[in-house]
C-alpha cells in the first residue's frame, strides 16, 4: 500500500541519517525492528524527562603536574526503570534528531549549575564544571543569555563553567559559532574543543574562535605508543597548543 511504501521509505532514510548522511539504502525487513526501537526510545526519553531518569555522573579532569582536580566534565546517564542503564551513544543521536536534546540540555545545565553551587558552598570554589553543546544546542537564538541568566541566577562566576564543542558542530555554521562562543567567552566562560583531530579539521578557527582548551581524542592517547607516526600526531598536537598558549586535555 501507499503508507506501507512511505514507511519503509521513511525507515530507510534514518537508517542514511544514523549513518553519517550522504548516502542512499534500500529497505529491507530487518530495519524494522531498528525503527520500532527507535520509536520506542523517542517515546521513553519523553518519558524520562518527565520522571527524573536522567543522571549527571561527574569526570574529573586531572592537573598531571600537581594531581589536583580542577575540573569535573559532567556527563549524562540514564538510569531507566526497567532497561537498566541506557548508554548515551544509544539515545543522544535520537535526541539530537527529534529536538528533544533541547530540553535535555537545559535539564543538565541547570543540574550542574545546582551541584556546582552546592559545592562552592561547601569550599570547593576552584572547580569549575564542563558541560557539551550539540550542533542543536548552539544554533538557539537564546543559547547565550540562557547560559549566562543561569550561572546568574546561581551565582557562579562565568570562568567557572567550560563550554565544550566538536569540530563538526563547529563547521555547521562557523560564523555564527564564533559569534555566540565570543559572547560566553566575554563573561568569563571557557571554551574547549573536544575530539581534536577526528573532525572536519581546520586549523583556521583556532585563530578565529576564543579557544582556551583543546582535548587529544583518545584515540590518538590509546595509539600513541604503538608507532612513530601516532606519537608524532600527539607531539604536534601539543606544539601547537603551546604555541597558541591553549590548555592541553589528553582523554582517556
Amino acid at each position: 500500500s501507499m503508507d506501507t511504501l512511505i514507511k519503509h521509505a521513511d525507515i530507510a532514510m534514518y537508517h542514511v541519517k544514523g549513518n553519517g548522511k550522504d548516502g542512499f539504502q534500500f529497505f529491507n525487513n530487518d530495519m524494522n525492528e531498528i525503527y520500532s526501537r527507535h520509536m520506542t526510545l523517542e517515546n521513553e526519553i519523553r518519558k524520562a524527562l518527565q520522571g527524573d531518569q536522567f543522571r549527571i555522573y561527574y569526570q574529573p579532569q586531572v592537573n598531571i603536574e600537581t594531581n589536583e582536580i580542577f575540573a569535573m566534565e559532567a556527563l549524562i546517564r540514564w538510569d531507566h526503570p526497567v532497561q537498566g542503564t541506557i548508554s548515551p551513544t544509544e539515545f543522544m543521536s535520537i535526541a539530537e534528531e527529534t529536538g528533544l536534546i533541547l530540553p535535555i540540555g537545559d535539564w543538565v545545565l541547570q543540574k550542574a549549575c545546582e551541584d556546582l553551587n552546592r559545592w562552592r558552598e561547601a569550599g570547593l570554589t576552584d572547580v569549575r564544571v564542563v558541560l557539551n553543546l550539540s550542533v542543536c544546542q548552539l544554533s538557539q537564538d537564546n543559547i547565550v543569555s540562557n547560559i549566562i541568566n543561569t550561572l546568574k541566577h546561581y551565582d557562579i562566576p562565568g570562568d567557572k563553567l567550560e563550554i565544550e564543542i566538536t569540530e563538526n558542530v563547529l563547521m555547521k555554521d562557523m560564523d555564527n559559532c564564533i559569534l555566540k562562543l565570543s559572547k560566553l567567552s566575554d563573561y568569563g566562560i571557557k571554551i574547549a574543543i573536544d575530539d581534536f583531530g577526528t573532525g572536519y579539521s581546520s586549523l583556521s578557527y583556532l585563530k578565529r574562535l576564543p579557544i582556551d582548551t583543546i582535548k587529544i581524542d583518545r584515540s590518538f592517547i590509546h595509539d600513541m605508543h604503538s608507532s612513530e607516526e601516532n606519537s608524532s600526531i600527539v607531539i604536534a598536537i601539543i606544539a601547537m597548543a603551546k604555541g597558541l598558549n591553549l590548555n592541553i586535555i589528553s582523554e582517556g
